[in-house]
């Protein structure tokens, strides 16, 4: 953004603010939810949320909170009132807003997302003055149940699905490059054949794709340490060559019908990919297998885990996925530490007694 703008929207926001703040003092916190949120996807969304994050909020603000409580006055909210809102946004409704018979309830995830995102909206109430504490921090927070842990992907399931999926195309590519590479799947289907370097056998991770609004956006990756270089094997240069071929193929079939976005993974006229398809794919798959629970995100589950498994130093595995920092994988991760710690502890006692 340049210099220029950021002023003009900083002295905007200021002024939006000063504006705000005395109106509020003098009425009373009399600014509603609704104008709490206005501002907040006006003015701070735009500047320090990524699209995809944007979308979601905006998700469960207009759709589950302010249809409820984006008429009431700030300085009327209690935490006695948050929880009664918690307690009632989490029973399933018609569309008239009754609740269904029998009593449904949504997951506890689901409540706990609700809540987050009003916890969030009631920080930037206090923080920009207009409230003096977050009636969010004292409410009775929705019970997050214990979710049973899915079992993990084993190296006979993976092989198993290279198997299935070793019939060239470009999703079955996808998967493949997906286990041997263990990045994100919007990074992966970002790739540009300028972040492919294949005399050095390097891949230059540099973007994100996101699906907003019917629209593919491209933006920065998730966290600083996500822009990282990872080394190409022999199976992954391969494949790569195998796809780059089949696209030189399809761009002189098709002419002016091929889009040339440059993209590694495209659709079969070169337009961008849609996760969706490649979860599609991946369904038919594993149809009637043992590991019907995997997802797009397991086979970058699955990468991490065999790099653990092997010994590999998780600060090491850390960088490889992109992560901020070495505690987020060892929290993800930390069942196969655990099983790597007794693997370490029988060693001692080889080495020591034979």
């Amino acid at each position: 953004m340049p210099l220029r703008q950021a002023r003009k929207i900083a002295q905007q926001m200021e002024l939006d603010f000063t504006d705000q703040y005395k109106k509020n003092q003098a009425s009373g916190v009399s600014m509603k939810l609704s104008e709490v949120w206005d501002w907040f996807s006006k003015y701070y969304a735009p500047n320090y949320l990524r699209e995809s994050t944007q979308e979601t909020m905006r998700n469960i603000v207009e759709a589950k909170i302010l249809p409820e409580i984006g008429h009431i006055k700030l300085g009327d909210f209690s935490p006695n009132r948050i929880t009664a809102f918690l307690y009632d946004v989490a029973i399933y409704k018609d569309k008239d807003g009754k609740p269904i018979k029998p009593t449904k309830y949504y997951k506890d995830s689901y409540t706990q997302l609700i809540f987050s995102k009003l916890h969030t909206l009631f920080d930037i109430a206090v923080k920009q003055g207009w409230i003096k504490d977050n009636p969010c921090t004292n409410a009775i927070k929705p019970k997050r149940n214990k979710t049973q842990k899915l079992p993990p992907f084993e190296i006979d399931q993976i092989k198993d699905l290279l198997k299935r999926s070793e019939n060239f195309d470009t999703y079955n590519a996808v998967i493949h490059f997906q286990l041997y590479t263990g990045m994100r799947i919007g990074e992966t289907l970002a790739l540009t054949w300028d972040d492919i370097d294949f005399e050095k056998r390097t891949i230059n991770i540099n973007k994100t794709i996101n699906y907003v609004k019917g629209e593919f956006k491209i933006g920065p990756p998730k966290t600083d340490n996500s822009y990282r270089i990872l080394g190409m094997n022999n199976t992954v240069y391969s494949l790569l060559q195998q796809i780059k071929e089949e696209q030189d193929k399809m761009k002189k079939a098709l002419k002016d019908v091929w889009q040339d976005l440059n993209l590694v993974f495209t659709q079969d006229t070169g337009g961008y990919i849609q996760k969706a398809n490649i979860n599609n794919r991946l369904s038919s798959l594993k149809k009637g297998t043992n590991y019907e629970y995997i997802t797009v995100h397991s086979l970058r589950h699955a990468n991490a885990t065999l790099l653990l498994m092997n010994g590999v130093d998780l600060k090491i595995v850390s960088a490889h996925l992109g992560h901020n920092d070495i505690q987020t994988t060892a929290n993800v991760y930390i069942d196969v530490l655990k099983s790597q710690q007794q693997v370490v502890a029988q060693l001692i006692e080889f080495n020591l007694e034979s």
